[in-house]
């Protein structure tokens, strides 16, 4: 594959050279544009709060062995971030099968369900339960078809209240952590597809169908975790250029363009002139960061934007292997755990010989009691409940580490979208400024598609596009799990 950046690269003369873009952010978004721009020769600034970069999608250790923040896979049809991590990774790219698992009503079962580990998990009462009410709401839909407002509606119109109270309800509300019926429906058309029941419905009725293009067979992945790519951008990108434990704390702006970017480094403030600015914190944090201050109204919405939040429990264990699924997924709200990965799974490289690691997420809100517990007994509960489901021991563990992640998932709650826009409206008013990547523009969608913002949000301070960032992603038919 040829170079990212000679695919894009267009001559630029030093009177092009204006000042430096300043990147608001270390995530792969704000990392990917630091990249691009740099390999083009213009200036870049890159501040980042925390003491490391990737954000969540860095590979974290513990001792020999190595973890995602919840896994990671690359596919993708945009060429451009193909072509760039062929560069970065090289031969250290793998081609990984996917295999993954449900367990549901005490069976584990393969995702995406077939027609007969389906009747294994929902017995034969259950499964023709599940026939009925599709057949019958698809029958309600032709004499009467509601208007879907809420991720409930959406689910239930299209594959009837059984299945959506068996699966969908128990899943969505241990992950998000509110009642369907305060998501969006928006949220739906565009998660659901990325979602294998969907496809289970057909697998179930037809005994067949096409698998959704985003529960993919196979998946690209680095050999040393999806944080490899973000350590190779970090290594391409000159060091006195990048910022660390530096937050920023202030964006002063004249109502037309963002004059300076003020950082936090050293106990010190220092502000930094700003020609264009990428910023990829979260929207949320940003407006409260605006000097002077944002208007009422727009304060309000992005009050009105909430986060998910979710902690990351990785155990090493004195064995050579859990599972052969790259994800297992838990919707039973009486279980701690929503979904558990095995990184040896995605790359022999991520733990020592006869060795492995389970990662397991614990989705939850940064105001409940289970984000201050201590990392012991949140280790501990994670390893009792792995063993209680007959995957480890406890005489296995070895060790292992907690990692917490504010702000992990933008929460598509009704009327989110609606608040979103007034607030990247005034925004947009700003017009050195572009905002990229999950949190900046509350967007849910893949890893890959943030590195596609970054890549066009550097193409437009280049001057060689003027790309709509935050169409990126947006159309309801992708999705990624």
């Amino acid at each position: 594959m040829p170079h990212v950046a000679a695919e894009l690269r267009l001559a630029i003369g030093k009177d092009d050279l204006l000042g430096e873009t300043l990147i608001l952010g270390g995530g792969i978004t704000g990392l990917t544009a630091a990249y691009v721009l740099h390999e083009h020769g213009r200036p870049v600034r890159l501040f980042e709060a925390a003491p490391y970069l990737g954000g969540a999608s860095r590979t974290a250790r513990w001792r020999e062995f190595r973890f995602d923040l919840g896994g990671h896979r690359l596919y993708t049809r945009h060429q451009r971030v193909v072509a760039m991590v062929e560069r970065l990774i090289g031969n250290d790219l793998l081609r990984v099968p996917r295999t993954s698992r449900i367990y549901l009503r005490g069976h584990f079962v393969n995702y995406p369900l077939t027609f007969f580990n389906a009747l294994k998990a929902l017995g034969p009462a259950t499964s023709a339960a599940v026939t009925v009410s599709y057949a019958g709401q698809k029958l309600a839909n032709l004499v009467r078809r509601r208007p879907d407002v809420t991720f409930e509606d959406w689910v239930v119109s299209r594959f009837g209240r059984k299945l959506y109270e068996i699966y969908f309800k128990t899943y969505s509300e241990k992950v998000w952590g509110v009642p369907c019926e305060r998501l969006a429906s928006e949220f739906a058309a565009q998660r659901i597809r990325g979602l294998s029941f969907s496809e289970a419905v057909r697998n179930m009725l037809l005994r067949g169908g096409k698998t959704p293009e985003t529960l993919a067979t196979t998946f690209t992945y680095p050999r040393l975790g999806f944080g490899q790519i973000a350590e190779k951008i970090a290594e391409s990108v000159p060091a006195d250029r990048i910022h660390l434990s530096a937050p920023v704390v202030r964006v002063e702006h004249d109502g037309g363009n963002v004059r300076a970017v003020v950082t936090q480094q050293d106990g010190a403030e220092r502000s930094w002139q700003a020609d264009q600015v990428i910023t990829t914190i979260a929207v949320t944090d940003l407006v409260n960061m605006l000097d002077p201050p944002a208007p009422t109204h727009v304060r309000e919405a992005a009050r009105g934007l909430n986060f998910r939040d979710m902690i990351i429990v990785f155990l090493a264990l004195d064995r050579p292997k859990v599972t052969d699924d790259h994800w297992i997924y838990f919707p039973d709200p009486d279980i701690f755990l929503g979904r558990v990965h095995e990184p040896k799974n995605w790359s022999a490289a991520m733990a020592p010989a006869a060795k492995t690691g389970i990662v397991a997420e614990v989705f939850c809100f940064a105001h409940e009691p289970v984000w201050c517990e201590p990392d012991e007994s949140l280790m501990r509960r994670c390893a009792q409940q792995l063993e209680a489901l007959g995957l480890i021991r406890m005489s296995q563990l070895m060790g292992g580490v907690v990692v917490r992640l504010p702000k992990a998932y933008p929460l598509y709650e009704r009327g989110c979208q609606e608040r979103l826009a007034t607030v990247l409206g005034y925004l947009k008013g700003l017009s050195n400024l572009q905002s990229a990547g999950r949190n900046a523009l509350f967007r849910y969608t893949s890893s890959d598609r943030y590195m596609e913002m970054a890549i066009k949000a550097a193409e437009n301070v280049l001057g060689l596009a003027d790309h709509d960032v935050n169409a990126v992603g947006s159309e309801q038919e992708y999705a990624e799990q």
